[in-house]
Parts: C-alpha cells; structure tokens; sequence
C-alpha cells in the first residue's frame, strides 16, 4: 500500500518481546500485574512475524516499538535487538527505548542508543499511585527533580522525543514539564489512563487532560484501553477517544495497538475497528492526521 492512500495506519505503539533468549522482569512466571491482571496469555514470544500475520488484516505500513521492560542494567540491548529484527524483517519502523534521566551515565546511554537509526526517543513509565500495587516509578515528584529534569534537558540536545506515561493527578507536573521544555516532543501514552471510569473519576481525568493539552508540544497516543479496565466494549471507550480527540485536536493524536498486551482484554480487531469508529466524526483529511501524519511527524518515520 503506497503513502498516498488514505486508509494506511501507522501502529504508534506496540512491543516485540523473545522470552526465550531475554529477561523481561515484569513477565516473570507467578509475577502479578495489578493493573493487567494475570498475564499468561502473553508469557510467550511475540515477534515479528506474528505481529505482521495480525497487522496484515489491517492496513498498517509504520510502526513504533516501545520499550517492553527489558531489564534495566542494559536498557540498549533491547534497543540492539529491536533494530535487528528491524532490518530482518524489512520493517519501517522507529524505537522508542529505555533509559533511567537521573543517572549520572546517561549521556553515554544515549549516544550508545543513537547509534542504531531507528532509534527516536526514550519512555521512563512514571506511573504513581497511592495504591503500592499500581506504582512503577520510584517516587511521587521524579518530573521535579534537579537530576531528572537535568537528564530530561538531554533529549532536546540529541533530537528525541520523550513517551510519557502517567495517571491524571500526574498531568500538572507533567504540564511544568512540558512548559519548561518547549522544544521536546512529549507523547501521552494510552489517553492519559483513565483507569477508574467512574464518573467522578472522569471527570478528574478530563479536567487534568484539557490542562495538559494547553502545551503544544504535547500529543497523546489513543491506546491502551483495557489498561485497568479488561471488560471495555466500543460503547464505553469510543466517547473517551472522541473527548481525547476533541481536547487535544486531530494534529496531536495517533494510534496505537498496544499488542500484545492488549490482546489481554480484548482480539485485535475489536482495537482497530474501535479506533476507526471514534475519528468517523473527522474530515477526511484529519482522519489521515491521526491514522498516520502525526506518528510519521513526530518520530520522523
């Protein structure tokens, strides 16, 4: 399918993971994922062949590799790898790797991640709950501190971008954030996650994400979305996407498979066709922004 077909997506979100020759902490056996739930359908391989037998149902050319919670001494392994079964495969595809912005080594890990020309930029899941079993990041104000807005302050310098995954009482750091770099690309991961869909809790996640949009570096990736909630349907999920849409604007919106982790909660055809039902309401030049221009804007693909 050539670029200048309306139709063709570009897969903004999704993981390779070989269980079988790497260590992927947050898959070991008996291992608990609150927010998944139990992660035995996909405690197995997921490489690109079995990607591309999915895809083919859809009409995706692109894609973007986000880091799968490689180990965390070795954060450029994945990022080797990843580029190999790039080039084996002949993917178009960019990488969004892993890197700890308050280590004191971080230059050198960046560089070392620049080397391979896939490479666009770099997601630290900053996720922070007052529930222990829902937290990732080390602590509560990581966005504010004097070693990690140093570290954060590199990405400009090297030209990469910055996947940023949080809960919405996160959203007004993150918002400082963005304000004080301007010239850094941030993306949203899965629509802010809106993991409690009450409707209070809703509330406070659309509040949170108007905020957030008010900074024009940021967009956000429509993914994710069983992510705390594994029994969503089509008429649940789509007025979130549209809101998400409407508050952001069809030029900072993507999609993204999230498979295979996704592949939890619901099959893969019940992701795409959701994502197609929610940009019905767009012009069809905007459809093409969120389908595809964004994602090949912003991690130049």
């Amino acid at each position: 399918m050539t670029d200048e077909a309306e139709d063709y997506l570009v897969d903004a979100h999704h993981h390779f993971q070989d269980i079988e020759t790497f260590e992927y902490p947050w898959l070991r056996p008996n291992q608990a994922q609150p927010l998944e739930g139990d992660l035995s359908a996909i405690r197995r391989n997921f490489l690109p062949a079995e990607y591309r037998e999915i895809v083919s149902t859809w009409p995706v050319t692109k894609s973007v590799h986000v880091q799968n919670g490689w180990i965390d001494h070795d954060p450029v392994g994945e990022t080797r790898w990843i580029s190999s079964r790039i080039e084996e495969y002949g993917l178009t595809a960019a990488i969004v790797g892993y890197a700890d912005l308050s280590r004191p080594d971080l230059e050198s890990t960046l560089v070392q991640h620049l080397a391979y020309p896939a490479f666009r930029g770099i997601r630290q899941i900053l996720n922070w709950h007052e529930n222990p079993s829902l937290r990732v990041a080390c602590t509560p104000d990581l966005m504010e501190r004097r070693e990690w807005r140093s570290g954060f302050a590199r990405l400009s310098a090297h030209g990469l971008s910055f996947d940023l995954q949080i809960y919405w009482p996160q959203m007004e750091m993150a918002l400082e954030l963005a304000q004080d770099f301007p010239q850094t690309e941030i993306v949203l991961n899965h629509i802010g996650m809106p993991i409690d869909r009450s409707p209070v809790a809703l509330r406070h996640w659309s509040t949170a994400l108007q905020r957030l949009a008010t900074a024009e570096n940021v967009s956000v990736k429509l993914s994710g979305f069983g992510l705390g909630n594994p029994h969503w349907s089509q008429t649940e999920i789509v007025p979130i996407l549209q809101s998400v849409i409407r508050t952001f604007g069809p030029e900072r919106v993507m999609f993204g498979s999230n498979l295979p982790v996704d592949l939890l909660f619901s099959s893969s055809r019940k992701i795409v066709e959701t994502f197609e039902a929610a940009i019905l309401f767009l012009s069809s030049e905007d459809r093409k922004k969120t389908r595809h221009a964004n994602a090949e804007r912003i991690y130049r693909l």
